[in-house]
C-alpha cells in the first residue's frame, strides 16, 4: 500500500450536549474536507498497515471484528485489539463497535457472552402470540425487549465492551456503539397492542442503555442508532436521549423512489418516475429532515453512497452497468467523489460525518488492499481547505438547484441532474 500523508485534525468533543440525557455529541472541525470523513468497515484483514492508514484519514471508525462460532477469539476482544491498535496509531480517532439489535447474532455466536445467553435456552427470544419463535430473515432469533432478563442481559454485554480502557487505564478504547436494525417493524402474528408493548420497550432500553453509557467513568460513550430516514424514526429515535444517529440511505435511489430499500431486484416506479433519478420531493425532504430542530444536537453520520446507488451493497439501475468489485469500483469512486460531496457539504454541520463507500468492509475504505474499493492515491480533494460555512444552504425559487458558500469552497446541487453536483474550491487545494 502506497504511504499517504493525510494527518486529520482533532474533533471537538467535549461538554456539548445532546439527546434528552448528558451524552456528548461528536463534533468535527473544518478545516479541510478530510476532518469531516468517517468510515465504517467492519470485518476483513484489518492489517496494520491499513489500520495506521485508516486512523489517520478517517477522523470516525465504526468497525467489528469477523464473528466465527467457537473461536478463541470473541467479537469483542476482536473489535478491541482493533481498537487499540486504531487509537495508537492515532489518539484522536473515534472509534466505535457495530452490534445488530434486532436479531439475536454476535452474542449467540460469537461473544463473551455467549455461554450465558446459551444457557437460557430461547427463553429471552421474541416469540409470537401463537408462542412460535419469531425469526428475522427467516432463520435468526429475536430479542425480546419486554422480557427483562433478556434485556438486561444485552445491556451487561454492551455496557462491558465500552467500559474498557486503555493502557491508561482511564480513557475508553471504544468512543461509541454502531447499533443496527434499532427501528420496530410490526410483526405478524403478534397483536397491534403488543407489538406497540415491544417497540416502546425497545425504545426504553436505547434510553436506559445512554443512561448507562453516561454513567461510565474516563470519558463519554455514544449510542449511534442506524436508519433514520424520515421523520417518524427521527421522532421515535431523538426522545430516547441517545447521543446519535446514522442516516443510512441517504442518497440511496430505490428508497427514495419506493420507500422500500430491501427491494433489491428492480426499481417499481411508474412514470414520470425513472430508475436512476431522485424522487424530487423525497431528497428535499430528507435534505430538510437532517438539519431538522429533532436531530440538532445529536452526533450524526451520514452513509455516501457512490453515484446513482439504487440498494445495497452498491447496485447501479438495471439499465446501467454496475461497476465490477476492484478497478471499476475505484474508478467509479474517484468519479463521484465530488458530486457526492456536494450532497453532503449542502447540509453538513459541525456534528454530522460523512461515510462515502460502496458497502460496509474494512478494506474497502483503505487504498492498495486486494478488496480495497478507494484509489490508489485516496481522494486528492480531501486535502483541500474548506472553512466553515458562510450560512445555511438555499434553494433556487421555483426550481430543484441548490447552493451554499464555505470560507474556501461553493456547493452546488441540482436534483434533477446528479453528475452536475459539484464542489469548487477555492483554497489550498
Amino acid at each position: 500500500m502506497a504511504a499517504l500523508t493525510l494527518k486529520v485534525a482533532s474533533a471537538l468533543l467535549v461538554s456539548t450536549m445532546g439527546g434528552a440525557t448528558g451524552a456528548s455529541v461528536y463534533r468535527h472541525t473544518w478545516d479541510t474536507v478530510a476532518d469531516l470523513m468517517g468510515m465504517h468497515g467492519q470485518g476483513g484483514s484489518a492489517l496494520p498497515s491499513s489500520i495506521e492508514f485508516a486512523a489517520n484519514h478517517y477522523r470516525m471508525i465504526t468497525t467489528a471484528a469477523p464473528c466465527v462460532r467457537n473461536s478463541s477469539t470473541t467479537i469483542e476482544d476482536g473489535t478491541l485489539a482493533t481498537a487499540r491498535a486504531l487509537k495508537a496509531s492515532n489518539p484522536a480517532t473515534l472509534v466505535g463497535m457495530y452490534w445488530r439489535t434486532d436479531f439475536v447474532g454476535e452474542i449467540a455466536t460469537c461473544s463473551n457472552f455467549t455461554a450465558e445467553l446459551a444457557a437460557t435456552g430461547t427463553t429471552l427470544f421474541l416469540r409470537d402470540d401463537n408462542g412460535q419463535l419469531v425469526l428475522e430473515h427467516g432463520h435468526s432469533m429475536m430479542w425480546d425487549y419486554t422480557n427483562k432478563a433478556g434485556a438486561a442481559l444485552f445491556a451487561r454485554a454492551l455496557v462491558n465492551v465500552v467500559n474498557q480502557t486503555l493502557d491508561d487505564g482511564t480513557a475508553p478504547v471504544l468512543d461509541y456503539l454502531f447499533l443496527d436494525g434499532p427501528d420496530w417493524q410490526p410483526l405478524p402474528n403478534i397483536s397491534t397492542a403488543r407489538n406497540a408493548r415491544l417497540g416502546a420497550a425497545k425504545m426504553a432500553f436505547f434510553e436506559d442503555l445512554q443512561n448507562q453509557f453516561d454513567a461510565l467513568p474516563g470519558g463519554h460513550r455514544n449510542c449511534i442508532l442506524n436508519g433514520v430516514d424520515d421523520v417518524v424514526t427521527a421522532e421515535r429515535f431523538s426522545p430516547t436521549g441517545v447521543s446519535g444517529v446514522m442516516v443510512d440511505h441517504w442518497t440511496i435511489l430505490q428508497f427514495l423512489l419506493t420507500g422500500e430499500p430491501m427491494d433489491t431486484d428492480m426499481c417499481n416506479v411508474a412514470p414520470p418516475d425513472i430508475c436512476g433519478h431522485f424522487n424530487l420531493t423525497a431528497m428535499d425532504a430528507l435534505i430538510t429532515l437532517v438539519r431538522s430542530q429533532v436531530l440538532s444536537n445529536m452526533t450524526m453520520q451520514i452513509k455516501g453512497w457512490v453515484g446513482p446507488t439504487i440498494s445495497q451493497p452498491g447496485k447501479w439501475p438495471p439499465q446501467m452497468h454496475t461497476p465490477t468489485p476492484g478497478a471499476e469500483r475505484r474508478q467509479a469512486m474517484a468519479d463521484h467523489f465530488n458530486s457526492e460531496l456536494a450532497l453532503f457539504l449542502l447540509v453538513a454541520e459541525d456534528h454530522m460525518w460523512w461515510l462515502y463507500s460502496w458497502f460496509w468492509g474494512f478494506d474497502s475504505f483503505v487504498p492498495g488492499e486486494p478488496d480495497s474499493d478507494v484509489p490508489s492515491s485516496f481522494f486528492p480533494q480531501a486535502k483541500c481547505a474548506l472553512g466553515k460555512p458562510k450560512g445555511p444552504p438555499t434553494r433556487e425559487a421555483g426550481t430543484w438547484t441548490y447552493t451554499r458558500e464555505y470560507e474556501h469552497a461553493s456547493v452546488f446541487v441540482d436534483l434533477t441532474n446528479r453528475t452536475a453536483c459539484r464542489v469548487n474550491f477555492s483554497g489550498n487545494c
